[in-house]
């Protein structure tokens, strides 16, 4: 089973290898000043321009495939393309990890 650690450590990859492709810090306070997973709780109320990220009924019902991160990490929530923009992106597996995470309830 996926843990919130696990979790943190495939969105900190995410950013760390946009960064270095990059050659910049991302600046994530564009998608909304509640937004980010320093914690558990933090992942969990976050939203990117008013959309959460992971609702509390995708967990309940356990359809961690339509969260709004799992589906910006695989094609983009509309009208936002795939994230993180430009690349490089999360591998399915990583995704995968996530969407367990979320059908096995967030655990810690």
């Amino acid at each position: 089973m996926t843990s919130f650690a696990r979790v943190q450590e495939i969105l900190d990859k995410i950013v760390a290898d946009w960064s270095l492709e990059h050659e910049r810090p991302p600046n994530l306070r564009r998608h909304g000043l509640s937004f980010g997973w320093r914690t558990k709780d933090e992942l969990l109320q976050s939203s990117a321009f008013g959309k959460p990220l992971i609702a509390p009924d995708v967990i309940s019902n356990k359809a961690g495939d339509t969260a709004n991160l799992v589906v910006a990490l695989r094609t983009g929530v509309s009208p936002f393309p795939k994230m993180p923009l430009g690349g490089p992106f999360a591998d399915d597996p990583e995704i995968l990890e996530i969407v367990d995470w979320i059908n096995s309830g967030t655990p810690d």
